[in-house]
């Protein structure tokens, strides 16, 4: 299990909520192959950050990639937030994008938030 970090007020950081939900994802036999992440954060010298733009990195971009279609979406896109996060501007604008595009969406604020909607998407429980 990896190792849970807590900010300030007490909550669980974003990362730790994402790693244990990837962590839970491991264990299932689809899950596993199917919940990705794609590196959109971070700190990066200038030149760095260029050519990653250069390759395709975009702002706002939503931390898990659930691939495959269910419920009649294509894919499903979830947003990892700390209790008190918010979504900046350009999460917001790829959100809505993504919906229009025809994914399922779901910020999640918790760990247990982000396993339920993960499985409702794959299972429909």
């Amino acid at each position: 299990m990896p190792q849970v970090k807590y900010l300030k007020s007490g909550e669980i950081a974003e990362d730790s909520i994402q790693k244990t939900v990837i962590h839970w994802t491991r264990f299932h036999p689809v899950l596993k192959n199917i919940v990705i992440h794609i590196p959109n954060e971070g700190k990066r010298s200038p030149q760095y950050g260029r050519n990653l733009k250069a390759m395709g990195l975009m702002p706002g971009v939503w931390d898990l990639l659930v691939a495959c279609g269910r419920h009649g979406y294509i894919g499903a896109w979830i947003e990892l937030k700390s209790a008190e996060g918010r979504l900046s501007p350009y999460q917001i604008a790829f959100g809505k994008h993504m919906e229009q595009q025809n994914y399922y969406t779901a910020v999640c604020y918790s760990i247990d938030d982000a396993i339920k909607k993960i499985e409702w998407y794959y299972n429909g429980d």
